[in-house]
C-alpha cells in the first residue's frame, strides 16, 4: 500500500512541477524579449543621413579617392558592374536603408578595393562614404563625417526625413 501512495505522490509532483517549469521558462523568455526590446530602443541611432553628416570639402576629397580606388569596378556613375554593387540610386538604398553608416564603413574599409582589401585608411573610407552620400543627394553639413565606429553607429542611412517632434503650440 505504501508503494501505491508513493507513486501517487510522484505523479502529483510531476503533474505540478512540469507545468511550473514550463511557465517559468515562458516568463524568462518574455523577460528576455522585453529587455532586448528596451535595449534596441536605447540603441537607435541619434542622427540620419538626412542631417548633413559630411562636408562638401570632404565629399570632394572622397570623389578623388573614389576615382582612384573604386571607379574601376563601381564605375564613374556609381552604378556598379558585374559583382560590384551599385552605390547610388534605388539599388543602393534597397541595400543600405535602415542600416548605420558604420555598417557601410565596415564593408568598404574591410573588403575594398577588391584587389587590395583593407588598404583604405579610416579617413579615406569616411571621405569615400561622404562622396557616396553626396552623389545620392544626401545633404551636406558643417562637420565632417567621422571615421570612428562609435560615432558612425549613431548615423542611420535613410532616404526619409525624420519626423519632426510635435509642437505644443496652438
Amino acid at each position: 500500500m505504501k508503494s501505491g501512495h508513493s507513486e501517487n505522490k510522484g505523479f502529483a509532483a510531476r503533474t505540478f512541477i512540469l507545468p511550473a517549469i514550463a511557465l517559468a521558462a515562458l516568463l524568462v523568455a518574455y523577460a528576455g524579449a522585453t529587455i532586448r526590446a528596451v535595449q534596441a530602443d536605447d540603441a537607435k541611432p541619434a542622427k540620419s543621413t538626412q542631417d548633413g553628416v559630411y562636408t562638401d570639402d570632404q565629399a570632394a576629397r572622397g570623389k578623388a579617392q573614389y576615382s582612384q580606388n573604386c571607379a574601376t569596378c563601381h564605375l564613374d556613375d556609381l552604378s556598379g558592374s558585374g559583382q560590384a554593387l551599385p552605390l547610388s540610386g534605388d539599388a543602393f538604398m534597397q541595400s543600405w536603408e535602415g542600416q548605420t553608416v558604420d555598417d557601410l564603413f565596415e564593408v568598404i574599409h574591410d573588403t575594398m578595393p577588391q584587389d587590395k582589401p583593407g588598404t583604405l585608411t579610416p579617413e579615406v573610407t569616411a571621405d569615400i562614404i561622404s562622396y557616396i552620400l553626396k552623389y545620392n543627394k544626401f545633404p551636406s553639413g558643417k562637420a565632417e563625417l567621422p571615421s570612428d565606429a562609435a560615432a558612425l553607429k549613431q548615423i542611420l542611412i535613410t532616404a526619409k526625413k525624420p519626423a519632426a517632434a510635435p509642437t505644443s503650440g496652438h
